[in-house]
């Protein structure tokens, strides 16, 4: 046991003697090491020193040691006593700086580490810290100072340089900050992160012009590089400077002929360039890349064209980018919608329903491909019934959607059914149209429907309903006029109605042939004569025409 006790006294008077030393160069004077910076405390050779100053370096060990241990105060007070008593002293002042930041006592610390470094003025530690104390307290000015003494001491640290531009940054002097970083190009070259911060500082200076030949720079640099060749093309694209943007395409274009990008870019530039033809070729060179995926080419279809061109100027193209489009992205949904819709208002309804079918085979969650599909449906007679099995389906799953009860209800007028339409109807009609859509057809039919059965009150009233809603519904009109007619009520109502139709469509036989019907109701067959016999021309063929003009003529 003894022995060990006295190895660990040896280990501690030899670590004591260590400190001491290096202390005793720290605070015996202001010599300057060759090798600045390697250390808190610069060492010299150990050498023999008085017992006084042996006293004092041990003073500052234990003021380390009080710091060391949490013992804050008593360690500010023995490195307070020590600078009073040894001023030469530099790590007292330094280290008396540090505890004095922890405590956020910033001009107390600056002093300290101010002192401390024109003691030392080569100590990096020493540097360090009073650039930390002058960021606290916002001394730029002496902050930058600071970072440029660290500099001249360490010129080839790239790291200095990054410090020193932070530091004219937070002065505001960005000519100053660029400088700083033109050092490091001056040492590596051009690199993107140092060009990417000079045209952030030149932004920040309000200097555009050259933020943009910073990346000028930079791009020209490095120009297999696509992504800045792009960012320059982008730049030069929206300050309206053409000419250079397509430059820094072309590079795209050259470095990667592949690119499933460039095109697109370049189809941009000869639209805002006025070349549409040429843009309609470049985005043809785009849909045409297998490795553009289906999901850009919808989102360009959306964005690149106009609905006027789209479905208008450019209809030639956007069919051709279509039928590109659909060799590989078929069997996308949306896909097929927007080409099925582009179809149909083309009235190609045949086909368009073909492949809003196949939309809805991917996905039936959309009810507007529904209704797109029964409005192609409707227009192709030979698949009426698979229409009418879609309108069926589609109003399992929308029950409170119009067209679906609309479509069927048509079906059934036509095959006489007229209860069973009426129930379609009436349910449209208490779901409620959405801004209005079909509403004025929907009561036009119920009216059409409730005098088929007998319920004429009920059918006046759908057809004045109708008529309030569009007013210039001239085959409502002509129809509420002719069974006002046949029941022989309201004729002076009915005959002005009647009169309305033939002024919109003079050439229209059934139109003729319901006004002039009514003026021989009311008696006016003279007048009635000559409309009667225009319907006839329009229409010989028509039994019921034919009949109406021998009655009159027989009166």
């Amino acid at each position: 046991m003894e022995k060990r006790i006295k190895k660990r006294l040896s280990i501690a008077v030899l670590a004591a003697m260590l400190a001491g030393a290096a202390l005793t160069a720290a605070c015996g004077g202001t010599k300057e090491g060759a090798a600045a910076g390697a250390g808190r405390y610069e060492r010299e050779p150990i050498r023999e020193v008085s017992q006084e100053q042996l006293d004092e370096d041990s003073r500052l060990i234990e003021a380390v040691a009080l710091a060391e241990a949490g013992r804050t105060d008593e360690a500010l007070a023995a490195y307070s006593r020590l600078a009073a008593q040894r001023p030469q002293c530099a790590a007292a002042w330094y280290e008396m700086g540090r505890l004095l930041m922890r405590r956020s006592w910033t001009d107390s610390a600056a002093a300290c580490l101010a002192r401390a470094t024109a003691l030392q003025p080569q100590n990096r530690w020493y540097l360090l810290a009073q650039a930390e104390v002058q960021g606290r307290r916002g001394d730029t000015k002496g902050l930058i100072a600071t970072r440029e003494r660290i500099v001249g001491l360490q010129p080839d640290v790239i790291e200095n340089y990054y410090d020193l531009s932070n530091a004219y940054v937070a002065d505001k002097d960005y000519a100053g900050a660029v400088e700083a970083l033109d050092r490091v190009e001056r040492k590596i070259g051009v690199s993107e992160p140092v060009s990417m911060q000079k045209q952030r500082l030149w932004m920040a200076a309000g200097k555009e012009d050259k933020a943009v030949r910073e990346m000028e720079r930079l791009a020209d640099a490095m120009p297999g590089e696509k992504r800045l060749q792009a960012i320059m093309a982008e730049m030069y694209m929206n300050q309206e400077k053409y000419a250079k943007a397509k430059r820094y395409y072309d590079r795209i274009a050259a470095s990667d002929p592949d690119d499933e990008y460039i095109h697109i870019q370049l189809a941009e530039y000869y639209k805002r360039t006025g070349r549409p033809d040429e843009a309609d070729r470049e985005m043809a060179e785009a849909f045409g890349n297998p490795k553009l995926d289906c999901t850009t080419k919808l989102q360009l279809l959306g964005s690149f064209y106009t609905n006027e061109e789209f479905y208008g100027t450019r209809t030639a193209t956007t069919f051709r980018l279509l039928d590109m489009a659909m060799e590989s992205c078929g069997d996308n949904p949306t896909f097929a919608l927007i080409y099925g819709d582009a179809l149909m208002r083309q009235s190609k309804y045949a086909e368009a329903a073909r492949w809003l079918e196949q939309s809805l085979r991917g996905d039936s969650s959309r009810y507007e491909v529904w209704e797109a599909l029964l409005i192609c449906l409707s227009e192709v007679p030979e698949r009426e019934a698979e229409m009418l099995d879609y309108a069926a389906r589609a109003e399992r799953m929308y029950p409170m959607k119009t067209l679906p009860l609309f479509m069927q209800a048509v079906h059934l007028v036509q095959e006489q059914r007229y209860d069973e339409a009426l129930e379609k109807l009436e349910k449209a009609s208490r779901w409620g149209f959405n801004k209005g859509y079909l509403e004025a057809d929907t009561y036009a039919l119920l009216g059409e429907c409730h005098y088929r059965t007998g319920h004429y009150d009920k059918a006046w009233q759908a057809f004045e309903r109708s008529i309030a809603l569009r007013p210039d519904d001239w085959g409502t009109l002509n129809n509420y006029a002719y069974y006002l007619g046949e029941q022989n009520t309201q004729l002076e109502k009915a005959e002005q109605m009647s009169r309305r139709t033939i002024e919109a469509e003079p050439q229209n036989a059934n139109s003729l042939d319901t006004y002039a019907w009514l003026l021989h109701l009311l008696g006016r067959d003279a007048e009635a004569l000559p409309y009667m016999r225009r319907a006839v021309e329009l229409n010989p063929g028509s039994e019921t025409l034919q009949r109406h003009l021998k009655e009159i003529e027989s009166k």
